[in-house]
């Protein structure tokens, strides 16, 4: 039985892209950093800090009503 053949390349270590812009931050974002996705795709993606305190903004506003 043949050996396999060993890889000739190697594989990058840390790949890091942008995925655009916070729905409420406006900053940049990239895959290093901890993010949501909102469905549809069109509503864009936003870092979970920032949308944990806009949910908790929304919580104590209807919690005074």
């Amino acid at each position: 039985m043949p050996k396999p053949k060993k890889k000739l390349w190697k594989k990058p270590k840390v790949i890091i892209i942008d995925i655009g812009r916070c729905r409420y931050c406006g900053e940049e974002m990239t895959n290093q950093d901890s993010f949501v996705a909102f469905y549809p795709a069109s509503q864009g993606k936003a870092h979970y800090q920032c949308m944990k305190e806009d949910d908790e903004k929304k919580a104590t506003i209807s919690d005074r009503l």
